[in-house]
C-alpha cells in the first residue's frame, strides 16, 4: 500500500506559507514591509516548490532566510529552515533536512509557537521514517503531539493525529491507525485536514479488505483535494483508488487511476514517484492483457540527466 508521501506534503504545505505578524501587516512601518517582501519570497518559492522546481525554491527560501535574519524576524528564520528543511527532504538529503527542521524546533520553541514547533517535529518523523527509524519516529510524534496540546489549537492536535494515524498503516497496524483516525475525526475541521482523513480511511478499508468502503474513501479526499489544488495529495488518492480497483480486479479502472496518478506527479515534476506508478501500469496491462503502449511513461519515468 502506498500512502500520500507526505502526510509530510501536508505538513510542507502549511509550513510554508510564511507568516504576517497580525498587527504589523496593517500598519506600513519599513518592519512591516520588510515583513512581507519575506512573505512574497517565500511564496514565489512555495510555487516552485510545488512545481517541483526544488533548486530555485531553494534560492527563494535562503534569500527569504537572510532577509528574515537581517532584520531580526525570529519567525521568518524559523519558517525559511523549516521550507529548507522540506527542500532537503525531496531531494533525499535527510541528514540536511534534519538540520533545518531541529534549528527551525528551537526557535519556535524558544519563542513559544507551539504550533509551528509540532509541525517541525512531525517532519522530522518524516525523516526519521524514510530513513526506516520508526522508533525515532515515534518519539518526534510524541513531541509533536505535546507541542500541539500546548499550542491548544484543534487544528494542529487533528493533524498529529492524522499523521499517528498513518504511521500506525505503515506498521501494518490497522487497530492503533483506527483509534487515532476516530480522535482526529471531529477536529477535521478544514478541506486539508478532511482530504488527510478521508484518505487514511480509504487506506485502514483497503488494509482490511474492504475495497468498497475503500473507494469511497478515496474518491470523497480527492474530491476534497482538488478543491483545493492539492496536487501531491490528488496523486496520492488516484494512485489509492488504483490500488483499490486493481484488488477488486476491475483492471481498466485500475489502469486508468494509475495513469491520472502518474501524470500529476510528471506535471509537478515529482520524478522519484514515477517509477512506482510505471509499475503498477506494467501489472494490470499484463493481467488484464490490455495491450496498452507503456512507451511514453517508460520514457517520462527515465531519471533525469544530471
Amino acid at each position: 500500500m502506498w500512502n500520500r508521501a507526505p502526510f509530510l506534503s501536508r505538513w510542507t504545505r502549511v509550513g510554508l506559507v510564511a507568516l504576517l505578524v497580525g498587527g504589523c501587516a496593517a500598519k506600513q512601518d519599513p518592519f512591516a514591509q520588510q515583513v512581507k517582501r519575506i512573505d512574497e519570497v517565500s511564496l514565489a518559492g512555495e510555487e516552485l516548490f510545488s512545481r517541483g522546481d526544488l533548486k530555485r525554491a531553494s534560492r527563494n527560501f535562503s534569500r527569504a532566510l537572510t532577509m528574515s535574519r537581517a532584520v531580526d524576524y525570529p519567525q521568518g528564520t524559523a519558517q525559511q529552515l523549516n521550507n529548507l528543511g522540506a527542500v532537503a527532504l525531496e531531494e533525499g538529503d535527510y541528514q540536511k533536512a534534519r538540520d533545518h527542521f531541529t534549528q527551525a524546533y528551537n526557535l519556535n520553541q524558544d519563542r513559544q509557537q507551539f504550533v509551528a514547533a509540532s509541525i517541525n517535529q512531525a517532519n522530522l518523523a518524516t525523516v526519521a521514517q524514510k530513513q526506516g527509524k520508526p522508533a525515532e519516529a515515534s518519539q518526534h510524534l510524541l513531541a509533536a503531539q505535546d507541542a500541539a496540546l500546548r499550542s491548544r489549537s484543534p487544528q494542529a492536535q487533528g493533524r498529529v493525529y492524522l499523521q499517528w494515524a498513518s504511521f500506525y498503516l505503515d506498521q501494518d497496524d490497522p487497530a492503533s491507525a483506527q483509534d487515532f483516525l476516530t480522535l482526529a475525526q471531529p477536529l477535521a475541521a478544514t478541506p486539508e485536514l478532511k482530504g488527510t482523513l478521508y484518505h487514511h480511511w480509504g487506506r485502514l478499508s483497503l488494509a482490511r479488505g474492504d475495497t468498497g468502503q475503500a473507494l469511497e474513501m478515496f474518491t470523497q479526499a480527492l474530491k476534497i483535494d482538488r478543491s483545493i489544488l492539492d496536487r501531491a495529495a490528488m496523486a496520492a488518492d488516484l494512485f489509492c483508488l488504483g490500488e483499490a480497483y486493481q484488488s477488486r480486479g476491475d483492471l481498466p479502472q485500475a489502469w486508468d487511476n494509475y495513469v491520472r496518478a502518474f501524470d500529476v506527479y510528471a506535471g509537478m515534476g515529482k520524478q522519484a514517484q514515477l517509477p512506482r506508478c510505471l509499475k503498477r501500469l506494467r501489472e494490470v496491462n499484463l493481467q488484464g492483457g490490455m495491450g496498452h503502449s507503456l512507451e511514453r511513461f517508460e520514457t517520462r519515468a527515465q531519471p533525469s540527466p544530471s
